[in-house]
């Protein structure tokens, strides 16, 4: 277990490290390896001053991300690492407020910092590193428990909570009873982080691999209690979860987000409200949620688009995404196939004709002429083939809209 493979980049990096002091690659990169897993991100830490990390990495566009805890991120062929220097963290005003760090040189005192133990191990292009052989073993084990007192942990930075039940579910970790026991006597203290890395974290959680495992820990846990009394109550685990299972098999990863979402919080929009959505992605959500028992009510092309052209194309989509986890809406998805297939018109927009076309015919008032548009739509979305300019503006001229 002591040998870990690394790309010829990651081994430039520790080199250069190694050639002027210590270096080190920690975290979630020796963790999936030995875990069996593909690392992705790779982070380094060494014993040389942060003032010198800066000059000796000035050809990889360094760059200061965190001087108050020695930490650069610096591209190395197209790609960022940090680089931090090794620390001791000494005193902490609240939640991840460190009011003081001290810079030491001793891999195995900033190992202690670490939040869970399959964290905790260090590898020097060399040696594994770690604390005792409980780090090792809970990787073999594939367990999850804190470094040390867990409550303590818990008390640094109550993140630690979100970040423990993303990582077991994410890479299938058992979490140990008495780390089980630590978070849920912990739970409230999530309350006092900031929305915005609670809602990071979440999202994360989410968006990752086997989100359904890690979301059966946070509702089991208590914690998706505590920051969603109303949608706890209104829940039906078993089908979230059964939901979730089905997204992440239909849907990749980094579309799987507003689904699931919507999934979670259908039967209690109003608690999206504490998160810190963007303008269009909580339009998009409540507008699917407001939508999604209306598509079970309709059965032609023409019903379809008419939705289509109040809700938007892509949250329709969204829609029938959901909607088929758990009901046979095949006709619909049928119907909708054939109209996006044969490119039928659906907004004003991709109306044979305009409103200088219908201004041409001598018509001068704007709102009558938005009414004849209207009407002209209309009439295409139940017989597609009329989308002609000719006559359309024969009907109009006419007077037969």
């Amino acid at each position: 277990m002591d040998r870990i493979k690394l790309t010829k980049d990651i081994k430039d990096i520790l080199n250069i490290l190694n050639a002027h002091g210590k270096g080190y690659i920690v975290g979630g990169y020796v963790r999936d390896y030995l875990l069996g897993l593909i690392p992705k991100d790779c982070d380094f830490c060494t014993d040389i001053d942060y003032s010198k990390l800066k000059d000796i990495f000035k050809d990889y566009s360094p760059k200061e991300i965190g001087k108050a805890f020695g930490i650069i991120q610096i591209v190395y062929k197209g790609k960022s690492y940090e680089i931090a220097k090794l620390r001791r963290d000494v005193t902490f005003t609240s939640f991840r407020n460190i009011a003081e760090v001290e810079f030491i040189n001793d891999i195995y005192e900033d190992l202690k910092r670490r939040d869970f133990t399959v964290n905790a191990i260090a590898y020097n292009g060399s040696n594994l590193i770690y604390l005792s052989q409980v780090e090792i073993d809970d990787i073999k084990n594939r367990v999850l428990r804190f470094v040390g007192n867990g409550k303590k942990r818990i008390e640094e930075d109550p993140l630690r909570i979100l970040r423990g039940i993303r990582i077991a579910g994410e890479k299938k970790l058992l979490i140990l009873e008495e780390t089980k026991q630590e978070i849920e006597e912990c739970k409230n203290e999530i309350k006092r982080v900031s929305i915005e890395r609670v809602q990071d974290e979440f999202f994360k959680m989410l968006k990752g691999e086997n989100s359904s495992n890690s979301f059966k820990s946070l509702y089991d846990l208590g914690v998706f209690e505590e920051l969603f009394p109303k949608t706890y109550k209104n829940i039906k685990l078993n089908e979230i979860l059964e939901d979730l299972d089905k997204i992440d098999s239909l849907f990749l990863l980094e579309e799987s987000l507003v689904l699931k979402l919507v999934v979670i919080f259908n039967k209690s929009k109003d608690e999206l409200n504490y998160l810190k959505l963007d303008n269009k992605s909580k339009k998009s959500i409540l507008n699917i949620i407001e939508n999604l028992k209306k598509i079970k009510n309709i059965s032609s092309k023409y019903e379809i688009k008419k939705m289509i052209m109040t809700i938007g194309l892509e949250d329709f989509k969204n829609i029938l995404k959901i909607e088929n986890l758990r009901d046979d809406i095949s006709l619909i998805k049928e119907k909708f196939n054939e109209i996006i297939m044969n490119n039928e018109p659906i907004f004003l927009k991709e109306l044979a004709i305009s409103g200088k076309d219908i201004l041409n015919l001598g018509i001068k008032d704007g709102k009558k002429i938005k009414e004849l548009l209207e009407k002209s739509l209309d009439i295409v979305l139940k017989n597609p083939e009329l989308n002609q300019k000719n006559y359309l503006l024969k009907l109009i001229e006419e007077e037969k809209i």
